[in-house]
């Protein structure tokens, strides 16, 4: 085995060698021995010292105690000092071998504190740990009946709390759909009833865990019951609606009256539009009475059901109806448009001529103009005499016309303004104003849908 110098052992705990260094050891040997070619795995002198090792393991185990005893202090007394406040607070007494123990704690704490030995320290904590059993043991019965008297306590102010929002707030609505002479529906009297009797059950009940238990069962029932209870929002609502809709079908029907007389006057074939919209205001009227019915017996679904097809099918009959109301007006005001047309025409020809004699000037383009607007304005006759009308027919005629017309207005115009550069402000205002007639703007055409 090789030679190696004979350690020295400092104060420190350290170890080393006089005036050279130790062998390396081997990786091919265990810890503390080293390798010869001659003699294979020796001992190695200059291995630690095994009483150095145990010192630091000692002085290892002291401090995860004194750590140990910190967490105690931490989370052991402070929490034993929470729950004694909270039993003050809630004006329940801790009894006497509860605050001893809490007591013998803080002073085994204490005195484990001065402890340098490992085991001593040991010891301590492992008693200090057992007093913190006994503590809890003692003191959760105390915690049960604190926690019983608050459970009950609290769920008395919540059945308070529930008689006032939920109960007295059906009661209330109920009164009031009554008021209105809604019909209450069964499952809303039925519900109600059922509420009421867990409710009276909860506030009989004596221990915390028949209370949760009344309390559930009462809260699922008013869950039921609050279902209904929005539909109960939407009868009392509706009498309301309906005084709305009776409001507004008598406006439809006031117009579509004076629409339907007005097509019987009229010199055009006006049959078809007024069967149509005839037809189309009794299926208003059908979804109106459906909607009165469901009402007057409280059906929530069939109101339901009607109040969509209210959205949809009633507003696109209201739609169709007035578009069909306009094109009435349009189809009976046609004939005196198109007498308005010819004057219009008429006017512009007596304008073009005195133009033509007085300035000289050469107004052959507007009399080509008016010429061509003339087949236009035949074609809008026909339409017009046409048995049956053809509403879409007749709104391009008149369309066609007037766009027309609307050429011819400013071939007028623009020898109109040369005039003026001509004679200047006051002769025109003299001599012309006379000349214009009604060929000025033209009222504006029939509007058809």
């Amino acid at each position: 085995m090789l030679n190696a110098p004979t350690p020295t052992y400092p104060s420190d705990g350290g170890y080393s060698t006089p005036a050279q260094s130790c062998p390396e050891l081997s990786a091919q040997c265990p810890f503390g021995y080293l390798y010869d070619n001659a003699t294979g795995c020796g001992i190695n002198e200059c291995a630690p010292d095994p009483a150095i090792q145990q010192k630091e393991s000692d002085d290892r185990c002291v401090k995860d105690q004194q750590r140990s005893l910190k967490d105690f202090n931490q989370y052991q007394i402070k929490e034993a000092e929470r729950r004694l406040k909270e039993l003050v607070r809630n004006k329940v007494a801790a009894p006497a071998d509860v605050q001893a123990l809490i007591g013998q704690m803080k002073a085994g704490y204490t005195g484990a504190l001065g402890l340098t030995e490992c085991q001593d320290l040991n010891t301590a904590t492992q008693d200090l740990y057992q007093l913190s059993n006994d503590f809890n043991d003692n003191i959760r019965d105390v915690e049960d009946v604190m926690n019983a008297a608050r459970c009950i306590k609290d769920a008395q102010r919540e059945l308070k709390e529930f008689e006032g929002y939920s109960i007295k707030d059906a009661e209330r609505k109920i009164a009031q759909a009554k008021k209105q002479k809604v019909v209450i529906p069964e499952a809303i009297t039925a519900g109600l009833a059922q509420v009421k009797a867990l409710f009276a059950e909860a506030k009989k009940a004596t221990g915390c865990q028949d209370i949760q238990d009344a309390k559930s069962e009462m809260h699922s029932a008013n869950n039921d019951l609050q279902d209904h209870t929005m539909q109960l929002d939407f009868l009392i609502q509706m009498p309301q609606m309906i005084k709305q809709i009776t409001r507004e079908m008598k406006n439809i029907e006031r117009q579509w009256k004076t629409a339907a007389s007005k097509a019987k006057k009229s010199k055009a074939d006006l049959s078809e539009l007024v069967a149509r919209g005839q037809r189309l205001f009794d299926a208003m009227q059908t979804i109106f009475n459906e909607l009165k019915s469901a009402m007057a017996s409280s059906n929530f679904d069939m109101m339901r059901e009607v109040m969509e097809r209210g959205d949809s099918e009633a507003r696109e009959h209201e739609t169709e109806i007035f578009e069909i109301i306009r094109t009435i007006d349009a189809l009976s005001n046609a004939p005196r448009y198109l007498k308005d047309l010819d004057r219009r025409v008429k006017d512009m020809r007596r304008q073009a001529k005195d133009m033509a004699r007085f300035e000289k000037r050469d107004t052959s383009t507007l009399a080509a103009c008016l010429d061509n607007a003339q087949p236009l304005i035949a074609a809008a006759k026909a339409e017009v005499n046409r048995r049956p009308a053809d509403p879409d027919a007749t709104a391009e005629a008149f369309s066609a016309v007037e766009e027309g017309l609307s050429d011819c207005d400013e071939v007028r115009s623009d020898l109109e303004g040369n005039r003026e550069e001509f004679f200047g402000e006051f002769i025109q205002d003299q001599m012309f104003n006379g000349m214009k007639g009604g060929g000025g703007e033209a009222p504006p055409p029939p509007e058809f849908r």
